[in-house]
């Protein structure tokens, strides 16, 4: 999809001294952006509330988004509740500057707990973050902080009056999976009726060009938020990474032709459904395990927990019930699967780097070319196959 943006950007570059080349109307945004997005949202996330281009903040990606969010929300030391696993640089956006606390909403010790989908389950979020919020209260710890799920949330958050930030980078990277039994197409925080669960001050949105529009270079991120005060004081820091106008209607331009934006968010679509289906079939056939029922994101999560354990009998390599010797020994060895993929000269990440529960779990990136993808996977095999023979 590089070559579509290239395309686009190619042909909308102009400069406007008045609007590029001076200060404009300060950080909060290039205009025409804000404008451009508003509309986009307006009719591509079907919010309940007609969204409002005064309500919309543009900074230099999402990263940019959360950090600033944490800075203003959190004092040092105060959390932000999280599910778990998680993306890895929320560590880096979260901690950094504010020096806020993640707090891990667990799944895998709670009772009824059965499989990855009950991470997806609004009764298990329910117990899930109730249980880290009672854990970080007594830590001392305070929190800042499916549509049946997103409710879920929202009413825990209204209840302990927490900030809930709903990042939406990956809205329109869905596809058709047909082995997902019953897909679950993306809803907006913003398209549900939130009133009587939470109020609407501590409800704030993350959006960005990186994955929808395959342009993590761009480095734009947008923040919605009904809380002028917020906005305002995030404004205020903005200053100090002001994404340039002109870059900023680079993205404008995209968005404001409905026809283009539907056309590549089609085409992106398409392309990552061959891809999956490609990558998966490849798995298939060689006998390796994945969670299914997926139809969002460019990654794949693989159950690689037979190639971790050998010829070692045992049960389960939860963190939770792996005893300490057990757990060194695993963690050892999930350590050295990735150096030897890496030596073999491929990527596959680590579960343990976005903080899963459960050894033994690896992240595939499907959305590459198609003779990446066949390489990669088939140096991916043969490094399962040495491990098989040679051992640990």
């Amino acid at each position: 999809m590089h070559r579509e943006v290239v395309e686009s950007i190619e042909k909308s570059a102009a400069v406007e001294p008045v609007h590029h080349l001076t200060y404009g109307l300060g950080p909060k945004g290039s205009p025409r952006l804000r404008l451009a997005l508003a509309s986009y949202l307006n009719r591509s996330f079907q919010p309940r509330e007609a969204v409002q281009h005064e309500d919309i903040l543009v900074l230099p990606g999402v990263t940019s988004v959360i950090d600033n969010l944490t800075w203003s929300i959190c004092n040092e030391g105060q959390g932000i509740l999280i599910p778990q696993p998680f993306y890895s640089n929320f560590f880096v956006d979260i901690a950094t500057r504010a020096r806020a606390v993640i707090i891990p909403a667990l799944f895998q010790s709670l009772e009824g707990y059965k499989g990855f989908d009950d991470i997806f389950d609004p009764n298990m979020n329910r117990k899930a973050f109730e249980e880290a919020l009672q854990g970080a209260e007594e830590k001392g710890i305070r929190i800042r902080a499916p549509v049946e799920t997103i409710k879920e949330i929202a009413s825990f958050c209204g209840r302990h009056g927490l900030h809930l930030i709903s990042d939406e980078i990956y809205a329109k990277s869905v596809f058709v999976n047909p082995r997902a039994p019953s897909p679950v197409p993306f809803t907006s925080v913003l398209a549900l009726d939130l009133t009587d669960r939470i109020d609407s001050h501590l409800v704030h949105v993350a959006y960005g060009a990186s994955k929808d529009f395959c342009a993590n270079g761009l480095r734009l991120g947008m923040l919605h938020t009904r809380n002028q005060g917020l906005l305002a004081v995030i404004a205020g820091t903005s200053m100090l990474a002001w994404p340039p106008y002109i870059i900023q209607d680079v993205w404008a331009k995209m968005l404001e032709d409905e026809n283009y934006t539907n056309r590549f968010l089609e085409t992106n679509q398409r392309l990552m459904a061959i891809q999956y289906a490609s990558a998966t079939r490849f798995l298939d056939d060689h006998g390796i395990a994945y969670y299914t029922n997926s139809n969002a994101g460019m990654f794949i999560w693989m159950d690689l927990r037979k190639y971790l354990r050998g010829t070692k009998k045992i049960e389960t390599l939860s963190l939770h019930q792996l005893t300490p010797q057990e757990k060194e020994e695993f963690q050892r060895r999930e350590v050295e699967m990735g150096n030897r993929f890496f030596a073999n000269r491929v990527g596959v990440a680590l579960g343990t780097n976005f903080f899963t529960e459960e050894l033994g779990w690896f992240r595939l990136t499907f959305t590459v070319c198609q003779d990446a993808l066949d390489i990669g996977l088939q140096r991916m095999v043969q490094t399962l196959q040495e491990i098989e023979q040679l051992g640990w």
